[in-house]
């Protein structure tokens, strides 16, 4: 084999990006939330009767959820309309995390209740994944891990945890340093209610990043049941510029969570790229079950898009977000909003003035660097963009067609898609990455640029979106 036909099966096919010179007017039904989704899968196993959870999102982070779950005992049925989850005494076991930022720092706070030893390891990507925070905390708690280590001294997958049990942990305070991820604080938080007297977490080091997911998972555990204390609940959608923050403590207590029936909402971060058409095409899209409130980062779009020139409505559970003439540019702190970044760049490169997107440095450890990827492949466009200390600046230039990386990194396949509406002849390689998170979204685009009214994904093939790159 060539080494080039070797590169090119390692990325996967070459897509064709649609191109839509006319306006979009499509409403779309969006799959379930996965943060929502992996939340309430892991808090499930804790529960001590079955967990119904209605309309969760089937995807590869989601399905590798479940399995590391059954893994350690529990009984998963995986169903697009209902997924229930039966909990059984946690044992150790072998986990594949693949790439999931979810999956990789919730189920080693999960491990330390069990009885046995877990081991935890993923893709290639996931052990270049900071890991230190949680096994950190864990080491304060008693829980003996043993770590691997990069090139920088630094704790990273693959990770054995020797777990003994509820009666195994030690105290109930947690100091870490969670200014990598939010996920190590929402990891420890969901597995508090398991140990004997919950736990006390406290954050020293610089800002956390997206504080919304944290206010999430908050919200997961009250509705279950748990008592969580913290100095501020919620944050606020009225200054996207600097959203508020939520506390540097937070207290779970123990106790046995009970979720019985939960429905999750829309995954409105997969909104975006269709929101984003409605703004490049000077159309509109729906939304249809829109929360009326929520924990989500998504509903950051909102204001936003608002902000670059598009009218938005939210009546009756439909959002409406209709595109302006032009689009203009913004100067924005995305820090915690950091996974709408790729699509908000992707507007802003259509922009008629230059725009910032300031203070996103933990892009750098999602499933590629995403500041340096979305810095190369605007340039391949033609796009002025430059990466500049923890901001991204991206100025108006004239696009060019060109053929998108993107890194197994779901993200960067949609943020491909949305450049090429306006731009014919962009490819992307191996678009199948969205499977991670939105197994339809290749089926969906391609509905909504061929003029279909009402687009709803389609029914998702477990095996193939668990095994898609």
């Amino acid at each position: 084999m060539r080494p080039e036909d070797k590169e090119n099966r390692e990325r996967g096919e070459v897509w064709q990006a649609p191109y839509m010179p006319n306006p979009i007017d499509a409403t779309v039904v969006i799959p379930g939330s996965k943060s929502l989704t992996n939340r309430y899968f892991a808090l499930a196993a804790l529960c001590a009767e079955p967990t119904r959870i209605h309309t969760p999102l089937i995807a590869r982070d989601t399905i590798l959820m479940a399995h590391a779950l059954e893994s350690m005992g529990a009984h998963v049925d995986l169903g697009e309309d209902v997924t229930t989850i039966t909990p059984a005494p946690l044992h150790g076991g072998n986990i594949d995390v693949g790439l999931a930022g979810t999956v990789m720092r919730f189920i080693p706070a999960l491990a330390m209740l069990a009885k046995g030893t877990v081991h935890i390891d993923g893709d290639e990507g996931a052990r270049q994944r900071p890991m230190g925070a949680i096994v950190d905390g864990l080491r304060q708690l008693g829980v003996r891990v043993e770590a691997s280590q990069d090139a920088d001294g630094e704790d990273v997958l693959p990770l054995d945890i020797y777990g003994a049990g509820a009666d195994g942990i030690e105290g109930s305070v947690v100091d870490i340093d969670a200014s990598a991820s939010s996920q190590f604080i929402s990891a420890l938080m969901l597995a508090a209610p398991g140990t004997p007297s919950g736990l006390d977490i406290r954050h020293h080091g610089d800002t956390i990043p997206s504080t919304p997911h944290l206010a999430m998972t908050v919200d997961v555990l009250r509705k279950a049941g748990i008592t969580v204390e913290t100095f501020s609940d919620i944050y606020s959608l009225d200054n996207v510029s600097s959203p508020a923050s939520l506390s540097s403590q937070w207290i779970v207590h123990a106790g046995t969570p009970s979720l019985g029936e939960v429905c999750v909402e829309p995954d409105l971060s997969n909104a975006g790229p269709f929101l984003a058409a409605a703004m490049l095409t000077g159309g509109v899209v729906r939304i249809p079950n829109y929360p009326q409130e929520t924990t989500q980062p998504g509903a950051f779009y909102r204001a936003i898009f608002e902000g670059m020139g598009g009218q938005s409505s939210l009546r009756d559970g439909v959002y409406e977000l209709r595109g302006g003439s032009t689009i203009r540019g913004i100067d924005m702190d995305m820090h915690d909003v950091g996974e709408l970044v790729p699509t908000v760049a992707a507007v802003c490169a259509f922009a008629e003035t230059p725009s910032v997107l300031r203070n996103i440095a933990q892009l750098r450890g999602h499933e590629t660097d995403r500041l340096a990827a979305l810095e190369c492949e605007l340039q391949r466009l033609g796009c002025t963009a430059k990466v500049s200390e923890n901001d991204l600046h991206i100025g108006p230039a004239p696009l060019h067609p060109a053929r998108l990386h993107t890194y197994k990194d779901h993200r960067m396949a949609t943020f491909g898609a949305i450049i090429g509406l306006r731009v014919p002849g962009v490819e992307i390689e191996n678009i199948a990455t969205t499977a991670k998170t939105f197994p339809q979204f290749a089926q969906m685009w391609g509905e909504m640029t061929s003029g279909a009214s009402e687009i709803r994904p389609s029914s998702v093939d477990v095996e193939q979106a668990e095994h898609s790159a």
